[in-house]
């Protein structure tokens, strides 16, 4: 898959602009998209989420970032996209480049994580404000890999909208798993109310 001419053009802006100090700050912003960042927030959510007794949360930002970098991968494979020229790399990494793992894998993270805090601490709810951390997060770590020329624009473009789209399923499919959960215990309520009230009444 080749470069969308937008690709050039965008690299070719940023290469040509780079200077310090914004190149040691987009350094140290892409390691929040690394592998061993994300999955120390992984770890973090699932910590909170386990103290606040929503072990369900706590699964499904495991389950959905584990499947969501075999995704990853998988399109990285199908795709089979050539990062831009070394020369215009600040960091050395090989691979495919389609699509930015650090821009889908921060979206699917940083945005289930802001998701689940959310929805567990009522702290947060009082405090929304906190929540813009995220996609700051999501938006500078995609910036930075095409500062570092190690992405095309569309290969950050992609990914985030990978990403969007696989925490919009697994949030999705935890709601829907939740309405089944909820109608069980109603249902079971209800069956044990009944037969309650049956042995009740026999035994007056």
């Amino acid at each position: 898959m080749a470069p969308f001419s937008v690709d050039h053009r965008v690299t070719d802006a940023v290469v040509s602009g780079r200077h310090e100090p914004w190149t040691s700050l987009m350094q140290f912003i892409t390691v929040w998209g690394d592998t061993l960042t994300l999955s120390l927030v992984v770890i973090g959510v699932v910590v909170l989420s386990w103290l606040a007794g929503r072990i369900d949360f706590a699964v499904l930002i495991v389950v959905a970032s584990l499947t969501g970098y075999g995704l990853m991968v998988l399109l990285k494979l199908i795709f089979s996209r050539d990062r831009p020229p070394v020369a215009d790399r600040l960091i050395d990494i090989g691979g495919a480049s389609f699509p930015s793992g650090h821009a889908m894998m921060s979206m699917i993270v940083y945005g289930l994580g802001a998701v689940i805090l959310h929805r567990v601490y009522p702290r947060v709810r009082r405090h929304a404000w906190w929540l813009l951390a995220a996609p700051l997060l999501v938006v500078g770590v995609g910036f930075s890999r095409v500062y570092l020329g190690v992405h095309w624009f569309s290969d950050i473009m992609f990914g985030w909208l990978f990403g969007l789209i696989w925490v919009t399923v697994w949030v999705a499919v935890h709601v829907q798993g939740s309405k089944r959960r909820q109608a069980a215990r109603a249902a079971a309520r209800a069956a044990a109310t009944e037969r309650a009230a049956r042995m009740a009444s026999l035994s007056s």
